[in-house]
């Protein structure tokens, strides 16, 4: 087993490897090296946001907006996903409008946000909740429903609780499915914060983004790339992890 992990991320390494040398090697050759840069340059402009501490601040920023309103919006999702999934009727009757809610393109309320929170990280947050919470609601739903009936009234018959079945049937049946979309959320929430920091901030790595740009310095919108990407397989590795240690009920 252990050769064969290493023999994987051998192979990884040499992929990625192959892929910056030809990178280096075609930019300012085959392509103007002014629209992609080269990782070298993007390694220097890394280093240097480093040293004298800009990135630290930019990406603290996007940090505690990303955690504050992916936290947020998963609790709120997890929440109306056991409430509405455990109630049939009311999901039922609610379901045509949360579904005209979800179609709405969400950064269409940032400026309703900013209107309403302000220009501040308040606006943000609220932006990348309301992402978060309605990817976790739809998956915490669908895992609430796959429950077997028959268990339930058998539990039921056996003189178990409505706490005790919630406890012990729906959450460890529906651990999977809120997990999924935790993952699939991250990628959404990270897009969500980045967007808002673009459109309307002068911190994060979003506006890091938006300011190179409008220098035309390629170099500094893929090193921010280049951090968010690295900040977005971090999350999912922890919340891989996470959901690994959880799952040992089914062993």
């Amino acid at each position: 087993m252990t050769t064969h992990w290493i023999a994987i991320w051998f192979g990884r390494a040499l992929i990625l490897a192959g892929f910056l040398a030809a990178w280096q090697l075609a930019s300012g050759t085959l392509i103007p090296k002014m629209f992609v840069s080269d990782p070298i340059s993007i390694i220097e402009t890394i280093a240097l946001w480093i040293a004298d501490g800009s990135l630290w601040n930019h990406l603290a920023t996007t940090l505690v907006t990303l955690l504050l309103g992916y936290g947020l919006g998963a609790a709120l999702g997890i929440a109306a996903g056991f409430a509405l999934g455990l109630a049939p009727f009311a999901d039922r009757t609610l379901a045509p409008f949360i579904a005209a809610f979800y179609g709405l393109p969400k950064v269409a309320l940032l400026p309703l946000f900013v209107i309403f929170l302000g220009i501040g990280i308040e606006s943000k947050v609220a932006l990348v909740a309301v992402v978060v919470a309605f990817l976790l609601f739809y998956n915490t739903r669908a895992g609430v429903r796959d429950v077997d009936p028959d268990l339930i009234n058998s539990l039921r018959l056996m003189g178990a609780t409505q706490a005790e079945i919630l406890r012990k049937v729906f959450v460890p049946v529906t651990l999977p499915w809120i997990y999924t979309g935790l993952r699939v959320a991250v990628g959404y929430a990270l897009t969500s914060t980045v967007v808002g920091e673009v459109l309307s901030s002068n911190r994060g790595l979003g506006f890091l983004i938006e300011s190179s740009a409008g220098r035309f310095n390629s170099a500094g919108v893929f090193a921010a790339v280049a951090v968010l990407v690295a900040l977005s397989l971090l999350i999912t590795a922890t919340l891989t992890r996470m959901e690994v240690s959880s799952s040992r009920w089914r062993m």
